[in-house]
């Protein structure tokens, strides 16, 4: 499922994650259930669901430096079609649970 040539998101997120793009794609899966991710290999990277379709677009891998620790720094962007508010919000509340990492 592709999104229509010049059609505008729905809803964007960004974000920049403390992941490597290795370390967010092996739990992706888990953290979008019930969607399916179409391809891990592919850029953006769809993740489907009927007529919904959401496009996962990473950076380039980096680090953030805080004194002699190295965290893995990864922009992340996520393009939501065929969304209404619910949905978004359904979605949102899983991938965050999913892929929060550290304290707090």
């Amino acid at each position: 499922m592709n999104a229509a040539k010049g059609a505008e998101a729905d809803f964007q997120y960004q974000a920049d994650m403390g992941f490597t793009r290795v370390e967010l794609l092996k739990g992706l899966e888990n953290a979008v259930v019930p969607y399916r991710v179409v391809s891990l290999s592919s850029d953006p990277v769809e993740i489907v669901k009927e007529d919904r379709l959401i496009q996962l677009t990473t950076g380039a891998d980096g680090f953030r430096s805080i004194a002699s620790m190295r965290i893995p720094l990864l922009s992340v962007s996520l393009d939501f079609f065929g969304f209404d508010q619910m949905q978004y919000d359904e979605f949102m509340q899983r991938f965050r649970k999913y892929l929060h990492k550290g304290g707090g």
